[in-house]
């Protein structure tokens, strides 16, 4: 990681989309390459390393680039290995296999994190306020910003929690999603939806403050 830090920086590179650290134990499923495998513990282990390796002692330094853990959470265990498909997790086993590489790596100070495309019981990752802002701000005290996984944001509506794109940038954006990638539903309406007073302002000014801060 440290390497690749180097090598990227010098291409004018900032932020990369790694460590994944999905716990991965359905070797049908494609993105199981990607991943470290089954183990929590290594997978908590190099993934922190993965994090440090990145980012240095600090971000301002020469060769240093921003980390982004994903995807968060529960992704590695979608059902028959169907990449997008849903994933039903008692709370124990989340707690204890799916999160913990996760808060393994916001203690080792991960810039970002990345939300899952998957549902976890029943909720879609991207407009998932339990695990975005119950436990990632709440509990493990995170204070970079949150993206969402490619167009994952208008994909709230493939999986029958919203209707439109508007209501995707509404359930997201008071989920906790800071930042929406590659999609156009926060571009198009949040600046309406603040208008109206169904976003406030202040969520808005929060994930700007957090986006401007890491840059």
């Amino acid at each position: 990681a440290r390497v690749a830090a180097l090598e990227a920086a010098k291409c004018g590179i900032n932020w990369t989309f790694a460590p994944m650290i999905d716990i991965s134990r359905d070797a049908r499923w494609g993105r199981i390459a990607e991943s470290f495998g089954e183990c929590v513990l290594l997978t908590s282990s190099l993934g922190a390393a993965m994090v440090r390796g990145f980012q240095g002692d600090s971000l301002a330094a020469n060769g240093s680039i921003a980390a982004c853990a994903k995807h968060f959470a529960g992704y590695g265990a979608v059902e028959s290995g169907r990449d997008y498909a849903t994933t039903n997790i008692p709370d124990t086993k989340l707690r204890n296999v799916y999160f913990r590489p996760f808060n393994a790596v916001s203690d080792a100070g991960v810039s970002t994190f990345m939300t899952s495309f998957s549902d976890l019981n029943g909720v879609p990752a991207t407009g998932n306020s339990y695990i975005l802002k119950d436990v990632l701000r709440g509990e493990w005290g995170f204070e970079g910003f949150v993206v969402s996984d490619w167009d994952s944001v208008r994909q709230l509506q493939i999986h029958g929690l919203t209707e439109d794109d508007r209501e995707s940038a509404y359930m997201a954006a008071t989920a906790g999603v800071d930042m929406e990638m590659a999609g156009d539903a926060y571009s198009n309406h949040l600046l309406n939806l603040v208008k109206l007073g169904e976003v406030s302002e202040r969520r808005i000014d929060d994930a700007v403050l957090r986006i401007l801060r890491l840059k």
